[in-house]
């Protein structure tokens, strides 16, 4: 009977992620009408200042007929979801 080694390997050692820091959000709904226009077709209007470190970003994220984006950085902005959470919390308490 013939005994074939195994070769044994290591598990790859993986260098620890870089900690970022989390970012803060400020919501504020504003008057879609008075910033848009009175033919604007969006819906809802939410300035979303965000803080991360030291870097500060505003945002102005608008819910229309063809969904939720952001000024800055579209659809798959973070600001979006926090608009979105900050719109579901404010509706639950009218």
């Amino acid at each position: 009977m013939r005994v074939v080694a195994k070769k044994v390997t290591r598990a790859a050692t993986v260098a620890p992620r870089a900690l970022t820091p989390m970012a803060l959000y400020s919501i504020r709904e504003l008057d879609p009408v008075r910033k848009c226009g009175p033919g604007t077709s969006v819906a809802l209007l939410y300035r979303v200042d965000e803080q991360s470190g030291s870097r500060r970003t505003t945002h102005l994220v608008f819910s229309d007929r063809h969904g939720w984006y952001c000024d800055v950085d579209g659809r798959d902005c973070r600001a979006v979801v926090q608009a979105k959470r900050h719109g579901r919390r404010t509706s639950r308490r009218s």
